[in-house]
């Protein structure tokens, strides 16, 4: 597929600052002396209880911008900006400290998971590195989180290897949750999933957001899923991004031809059927 011209960007206007900024976001990778512009001058707004998708084949720059919101890995040049507090500044301690209200789930739940720990452990994880939490409060809260992804209180003794991939994703959900954070970084959550299982995952995340009150960062290539799910999405080519607005508005009526052709190259866009 070719790479159009950009076209310009059209986005909903809205006075509320936005929970998660980022600004001219840059990311140029170096192998065997030669430079590679993963990302290329990227900036992205959401606001607080809003689902922000970013769509793109494979190679666009998409998962890189979600490592790089994260601080996962270092912006060549850029700021992100969570709740009016420049992350890209922060070092140390106080990186750890932000990094309670910013989670990630990552593509691939079997990889995700330390296949000697039990689901207790594995969900137990995040308090024991950032809290104090520990003893009989702590498998209380085990306990909640487990029924908070909808899965049985027996679970925490099984290891990973017992679960389906829908059930170890949901260990996923449930450990990103933990401490209560207002964003989700959902990186693929649902690709390395079975078909049959992919919708269970899309109807959870979309309880689990009202029910927690909670604002994704939402990257996928599947756009029936992304229309389903995202109040606002943004198109990226090669590093760039091409187009962005409402949902509905960039499905209906894209103003960029490579959109055009992204959305044309799936043979039915229908709604997803959940």
């Amino acid at each position: 597929m070719s790479s159009p011209a950009i076209m310009p960007l059209h986005k909903a206007e809205t006075h509320e600052a936005p929970l998660l900024s980022a600004t001219g976001l840059t990311k140029i990778f170096t192998t065997g002396g030669k430079e590679f512009r993963a990302v290329d001058d990227v900036s992205l707004d959401i606001r607080s209880g809003k689902v922000l998708g970013i769509v793109g084949e494979s190679g666009s720059g998409k998962s890189t911008v979600a490592r790089l919101v994260m601080r996962l890995i270092e912006p060549t040049s850029g700021t992100v900006l969570f709740d009016g507090e420049e992350l890209t500044s922060k070092s140390g301690e106080a990186l750890r400290l932000m990094r309670r209200h910013m989670q990630i789930v990552f593509q691939n739940p079997h990889s995700a998971l330390n296949p000697r720990d039990t689901i207790r452990d594995a969900i137990a994880e995040p308090f024991l590195v950032q809290t104090k939490i520990r003893g009989l409060e702590l498998e209380r809260r085990v306990d909640a989180l487990l029924d908070i992804v909808s899965l049985p209180k027996s679970f925490r003794y099984r290891y990973p290897h017992e679960l389906s991939g829908g059930q170890k994703q949901r260990i996923c959900i449930a450990r990103a949750v933990a401490l209560e954070p207002r964003l989700l970084v959902l990186d693929e959550p649902t690709s390395a999933l079975d078909v049959s299982v992919q919708a269970q995952i899309i109807t959870f995340l979309q309880e689990l957001r009202q029910r927690l009150n909670l604002t994704y960062l939402f990257i996928s290539h599947n756009l029936a899923v992304v229309r389903h799910l995202c109040d606002e999405v943004i198109v990226m080519n090669r590093g760039k991004v091409l187009e962005r607005g409402i949902t509905e508005t960039v499905f209906k009526v894209p103003e960029n031809a490579y959109t055009r052709q992204l959305i044309e190259s799936v043979p039915r866009l229908p709604r997803l059927e959940i």
